[in-house]
């Protein structure tokens, strides 16, 4: 058979579909069938030795509940996305990327019916279709691709590092593009001057085909047989590239879907208890097979994006902490340890150097203020925290490692349930003016208020305090507070690691709220309302909570709050991390703001999601800031260059590290820090009652 004896648009499909039955080419696909096949087990092999396996080493994890929701979100990260959007450059480059390649394997799918079906000559229309899904895939996969080399290689952001690997990922991928544009071309250029159809369907190979010479002498079988080798080396190459990069940041087409559908679906930020506390004879992890397998998959999805680094307050600061590379550290670590495994060994669990301490240094474990960004940017939901947390344990429990000013924190908040370490009996003297009842005197109230340990002893904290209290007397709520019963809620010792301290004071403060049958608690900290409402469930202690932004908008909803005019200011608002990022609480605060006769309300260029750490969480409240620059002082700098007057916040954290950082810059005169509650106050006329 020679191409002059068929009409160019049907020597297009006859080259695919004529050549499958003819002898000549069973040697080829037989060939190439045992190549795929071997390559298929291949991976399954080291999949499973270098991956699975791996992951089996560490702790066990539950997070295979809820399939629906896990599902709506792998499609929807994964083929919508959803995350990437966040940052318009990258994810442009990634969607063309990953679109042109879904088209590429829906049109190649397509094409493969011509050949399950046998059909001599198969439905032109849906094949000419295909064809051009594959040349449009083809031209998005390489726009993608152009933009990913230009950012990488040209204007590189400081979060990239580049490895030899990036580089050959990239002449791989425009290596196989280029080959099946030459095949198809190749194809076309048989039936000497090409259909206008073909210019409409298959743009790009039509146009290259301009560029092949062939004889008309040459018989079509020899071409077929050229056709025949390159359209199977195509993807045999692919498949024995994705092989041998396994360990390439390409690893992420397999790994980072299932870091994705088996994220955590627990409460942001919320930390897991010790189990089994009485009975465990380690805490934390100091070897990397005592984190869970979940997290040793973080590891292995992680691709070196950076967008944590971008966002973390301590990297930012300069403190020694990149979220990106205490992931990328212990993965290293993990896949050294973990190297026997590629050849059928084992791996002893005990014999590693420790993640706490040596793989990641001390330093960058306590500069972590636990603001959630690090999950919160990420693209595929991997956290930095909560490996950091089992590291803290680790060194506060079995080593009693930590910064020496932790020492009297510790004990102030062991003897007398705060970090200052003053009298109990002191916590409510701010209230004995306003009349403000115990429950001890008076437990039949409509709500707890628990102003927390900022409310109780630090004079500046004690003003919002009050501001509230005659909140809750102008519409008439009947409250109580536990007083001196009232303990600390435990969040600075949890999440600087002393996971016993904070049981105890959880435990004191479940029993004592379960005695005067508490149902609902109002708090003004993020830190209490995070703690009370999403881990204290975790120990038996099952409240309603809600914090003081979420009542106070529903009062002025409600229309139970009448305000008049302040004089007029400009004002922006500072999330705090455990009220936005921990508990998706960005619109009450903004409201009631809003809401405010006089005030003209301005966004800093990190907020909502993007909100930058006042530098308080995490512990780091009770630690000298001794590296770097001062965290509070940074976002100072944000808020001032908005030319703000006030910068408002709902958090006694917050307040507090943001006041030092203005005090600090001498600014007093040009800018006041205040909670929301005072300036809402401040809009009343006429005081309220005291009993």
């Amino acid at each position: 058979m020679v191409r002059e004896n068929l009409d160019p648009l049907n020597l297009y499909f006859w080259t695919v579909q004529k050549g499958f039955i003819d002898k000549i080419f069973l040697p080829i696909l037989i060939g190439f069938g045992i190549i795929y096949l071997g390559l298929i087990s291949l991976f399954i092999v080291f999949f499973w030795r270098t991956h699975y396996r791996l992951w089996l080493l560490g702790k066990p994890d539950h997070c295979s509940d809820q399939v629906l929701k896990r599902l709506k979100t792998l499609f929807a990260v994964t083929f919508g996305h959803a995350r990437f959007w966040r940052e318009p450059l990258p994810g442009t480059m990634h969607f063309l990327i990953f679109g042109g390649t879904f088209l590429i394997f829906l049109g190649k799918g397509i094409r493969l019916l011509s050949f399950l079906t046998g059909l001599t000559t198969p439905p032109q229309n849906i094949y000419l279709a295909a064809s051009f899904l594959s040349e449009l895939g083809g031209v998005l996969v390489l726009l993608g691709g152009g933009i990913a080399v230009v950012r990488r290689y040209v204007f590189r952001p400081s979060r990239l590092d580049s490895k030899p690997d990036d580089g050959l990922k990239y002449i791989l991928g425009f290596t196989i593009l280029l080959t099946g544009y030459l095949v198809k071309s190749y194809r076309m250029a048989t039936g000497g001057p090409i259909p206008s159809e073909l210019f409409l369907w298959a743009p790009v190979s039509a146009w290259l085909s301009n560029f092949m010479l062939i004889q008309p002498s040459e018989p079509l079988n020899e071409l077929l047989i050229w056709h025949r080798v390159l359209i199977h080396a195509i993807p045999a190459t692919v498949l024995a590239g994705y092989m041998i990069m396994s360990r390439s940041s390409l690893q992420h087409l397999f790994l980072s879907p299932l870091n994705i559908y088996f994220r955590s679906l627990k409460q942001r930020g919320a930390l897991n208890p010790i189990p089994d506390f009485e009975e465990a004879e380690t805490y934390g992890a100091r070897e990397i097979f005592e984190l869970t397998w979940k997290q040793l998959l973080d590891l292995e999805a992680c691709t070196n994006c950076g967008r944590c680094q971008d966002h973390c307050p301590a990297h930012l600061s300069q403190k020694p902490l990149s979220p990106k590379k205490v992931i990328q550290d212990l993965k290293a670590h993990l896949h050294q340890r973990g190297r026997p495994l590629l050849w059928g060994g084992s791996v002893k669990k005990e014999s590693g150097n420790s993640i706490s301490g040596e793989v990641v240094s001390e330093d960058s474990l306590w500069a972590c203020t636990f603001c959630l960004n690090c999950s919160e940017q990420c693209p595929v939901f991997i956290p930095a925290y909560d490996k950091i947390i089992e590291m803290r344990r680790y060194l506060v429990l079995m080593e009693t490692r930590y910064p020496s000013e932790l020492r009297e924190v510790f004990r102030n908040m062991e003897r007398r349930s705060n970090p200052w370490g003053v009298e109990r009996k002191m916590r409510s003297d701010w209230a004995k003016d306003w009349g403000v009842k115990t429950l001890a005197e008076d437990p039949e109230v409509e709500l707890l208020y628990y102003p927390g340990c900022f409310k109780g002893y630090d004079d500046r904290n004690k003003k919002v305090a009050i501001s509230m209290v005659k909140i809750l007397r102008r519409v008439g709520v009947k409250f109580g507070i536990l007083g001196s019963e009232e303990g600390c809620c435990g969040d600075p010792a949890r999440r600087i690691g002393n996971e016993y301290l904070y049981k105890m004071l959880v435990e004191a403060n479940i029993e004592t709220m379960k005695r005067y049958r508490v149902k609902k608690i109002l708090t003004t900290c993020p830190h209490c309302y995070n703690t009370l409402k999403n881990e204290y469930s975790q120990f038996g202690g099952d409240f309603e909570v809600i914090h003081q932004t979420e009542f106070l908008n529903d009062l002025i909803r409600q229309k139970r709050l009448s305000m008049g005019r302040i004089d007029p200011t400009t004002v922006t608002y500072h999330d705090s991390c455990y009220l936005g990022r921990y508990n998706n609480i960005y619109e009450p605060p903004r409201k009631i703001l809003s809401s405010i006769p006089g005030i003209q309300l301005k966004e800093m260029e990190r907020s909502r999601h993007r909100s930058f750490c006042c530098g308080g969480g995490g512990g780091r409240m009770w630690m000298e800031e001794h590296l770097g620059k001062r965290i509070s002082e940074m976002r100072i700098e944000q808020a001032m260059k908005l030319g703000a007057k006030v910068i408002a916040t709902a958090c006694p954290y917050c307040l507090t590290m943001l006041s030092d950082g203005v005090k600090d810059r001498g600014m007093e005169e040009q800018v006041k820090v205040l909670d929301i509650v005072e300036l809402l106050e401040k809009s009343f006329s006429g005081e309220p009652k005291k009993n």
